[in-house]
Parts: C-alpha cells; sequence; structure tokens
C-alpha cells in the first residue's frame, strides 16, 4: 500500500496543478470504494430484537415457520438441510429458537436468540397435559408458548420453552410411563370400537352399503322380502328398537356386492300399488305353476338380453321367455323372468336352482 502512495505522490507532483484536484478526487473515491469492498466481507448479524413472526402455510411444500424481513421462511426441503426434524409430532421449522437459527444460517446470517429453552431435548415421550399439571399452568398458554408441537405430546428429543421445570430422572420416569398407559388406553379403545363396528357390520371386501328411503306404506318386512336381507340385520344396521320406521328415514342396507346393482334398482323402484298387489293375489296361472316347481326364477344380469338368456336354457327361446313374463325386448338388470323347467331339455332340479 505504501509503494502504491510513494507512486501516486510521484505522479501528483509531476502533472499540472490544475489536475491536483483530479488526482486527489479519484484517490478518494479508490479508497472509499476499497473500504466497501471490505464492508461486504463481513457476515450480516441480525439485531436480537428483530422483529419475527410466523407463517403458517395450508400447503405441505410452502414455505412455513419462523422469518423476518432478512431472513424467509423454510420449505420442508430447506429445513431438513439445515438439520432441522419434521415429522408427525414436532416441526422444528416453528421452534422459537432452532427454527429462526435455521431460518438465518441459510439465507448466510448469524442471528442471536435470548429465549433459552426449559428442556433442550427430552429424554421421552411425554404428554403435554401432564406437564402442564406438573408446572400448574394452562394446557394453551404452554401450546402456545411451543408452536412447533403439532400434537398433544413433548416427544423425544424435542424442547420445550414457557415454563420454569427441571423434572428430575424419576420425574421423567413417571411421566414416560403414564404416556405410555395412555397410548395404550387409546389402542385398546380403538379395538373395543373397532369390534362393535364389525360385530353389525358385514365385510366390505365382500359386501356393499346401499341407502333405502322408507316410503309410505313400508314395513321392515316388505323392505327386508324386496331387497333379500332379515329384518334382524335391517334393525342392527340401523339401529332400529321395534319395528316402528317412518316414511322418509333413510336406511342402510348391506348387500352382497355381485347383487349391489340389482339391489340398488329395486330400492329405486316405484312402490307396489293397491291395484298390483289385488292383481298378484289374484294368482295367475304361471304363478301357481312356479310355486309347483314348473317353473325357476332367473335375475337379469347387467348387459343380459333374451337372447343370451334363452342360450343358458337348451330347448327355450327368446319368445318363450317373452310369452311367459309378458315382456318385449327390453328388460333391465335386477329384473326376475320365469323359465318353463318343461321346456327345458336338460331340466333337472340340480342343475338348474329354483332362483338363478
Amino acid at each position: 500500500m505504501e509503494l502504491v502512495w510513494a507512486n501516486v505522490i510521484f505522479v501528483y507532483m509531476r502533472i499540472p496543478s490544475t489536475l491536483h484536484l483530479i488526482v486527489l478526487v479519484l484517490c478518494s473515491h479508490g479508497a472509499l470504494q476499497a473500504a466497501s469492498w471490505q464492508e461486504d466481507t463481513t457476515v450480516q448479524v441480525i439485531p436480537q430484537n428483530a422483529s419475527w413472526e410466523l407463517v403458517r402455510s395450508p400447503a405441505a411444500f410452502e414455505p412455513a415457520g419462523w422469518q423476518s424481513a432478512d431472513a424467509l421462511a423454510l420449505t420442508r426441503v430447506q429445513a431438513i438441510k439445515m438439520g432441522l426434524t419434521i415429522n408427525d409430532f414436532v416441526d422444528e421449522r416453528f421452534d422459537p429458537v432452532k427454527g429462526k437459527q435455521a431460518a438465518s444460517r441459510f439465507y448466510g446470517l448469524e442471528t442471536d436468540i435470548a429465549i433459552e429453552a426449559t428442556v433442550n431435548a427430552a429424554p421421552g415421550t411425554v404428554l403435554l397435559s401432564t406437564v402442564a399439571d406438573e408446572v400448574q399452568i394452562k394446557l394453551r398458554v404452554l401450546e402456545a408458548a411451543n408452536p412447533h408441537l403439532t400434537r398433544d405430546v413433548l416427544p423425544k428429543g424435542a424442547a420445550l420453552y414457557g415454563v420454569k421445570w427441571i423434572p428430575s430422572a424419576a420425574d421423567w420416569t413417571v411421566l414416560m410411563e403414564e404416556q405410555q398407559a395412555y397410548k395404550k388406553d387409546l389402542v385398546a379403545q380403538y379395538e373395543k370400537r373397532k369390534k362393535q363396528v364389525l360385530s353389525f357390520m358385514p365385510d366390505p371386501s365382500t359386501h356393499d352399503a346401499i341407502t333405502y328411503t322408507v316410503r309410505s306404506g313400508d314395513y321392515l318386512g316388505r323392505i327386508s322380502t324386496k331387497l333379500g336381507v332379515k329384518v334382524s340385520d335391517l334393525q342392527k344396521w340401523n339401529r332400529i328398537k321395534g319395528n316402528t320406521i317412518y316414511a322418509g328415514q333413510k336406511l342402510t342396507v348391506w348387500v352382497p356386492s355381485a347383487k349391489s346393482e340389482s339391489a340398488q334398482i329395486a330400492a329405486a323402484a316405484p312402490q307396489e300399488t293397491p291395484e298390483a298387489a289385488q292383481a298378484k293375489e289374484a294368482a295367475p296361472e304361471n304363478e301357481v305353476l312356479a310355486i309347483a316347481g314348473e317353473f325357476i326364477t332367473y335375475e337379469v344380469k347387467p348387459g343380459d338380453t333374451l337372447w343370451g338368456i334363452a342360450n343358458k336354457f337348451p330347448g327355450v327361446s327368446p319368445d318363450n321367455i317373452k310369452t311367459w313374463n309378458k315382456v318385449d325386448e327390453l328388460i333391465k338388470a335386477g329384473e326376475r323372468l320365469k323359465i318353463n323347467t318343461q321346456t327345458i331339455t336338460d331340466y333337472s332340479p340340480d342343475k338348474y336352482p329354483s332362483t338363478l
């Protein structure tokens, strides 16, 4: 540096006086610029009283946690990169000390946080409500001082703030045992509730639940016949005591998955009129034959046609099915068709059950 100034002085002495001022200005500018370069290489320190705020984002991958004007909140990836813990029980981006320090370091800054943790790292998981009882403060106050705790527990390894509490090793043991007992009780309650539900609900992997709306004139016996279920099951599934139901009531009905579509069609079918009921009581000849075993009943499946159904029974034609059931080509899934057993050329009771 001395050599530089010597050269400057030498040049200064040899140039005209009119240029002296220009040389001095340039030298001053260079010195100031060098000083600014030196200042840029120092680490910026966030003041201890810097204004920090909590940012809570509903999106999992958005920035969240503590931030200031100089250090923005961190994303999950950034936080984990800075060594913070994020799991089902704690999100250290919200830790009053670790969150602020991590955000500062991520942006190349330093900060001095005055807050001190009551517990730097819990040796085991304990209930927050128990801790609140121990230090005699409200649970909500304790939760507000520890926004990094996402559940109702202080997990192992997490810090605790906002209370004056120095538990001994024996205290920790008692608190951890209490938390374990609480956890076992929750598991027992869940298993009990699960058994209660499964006791009146069929296996969801083999059965579907449909909704039946009770209509005027309905009673449990009629509904059970219509949907092919037991009255006792209807009572159990819907917690009905006795036989009282009312129009407009929604009933949950469990049916085999294979019959779910036909059951839904039956549930949505219009109520039988008194005239239809009287005609049914007249028992036409084909009904009498069915009772006598000369007819079997076939339930139409989705995609069935009269021609396809007739092919299932050797000797039976689509026209036969039309005549016996007084239908046209348009048939619907769930509809029951009668097939005359005397027309089936290879008929036997074992091969053709009464209801297919």
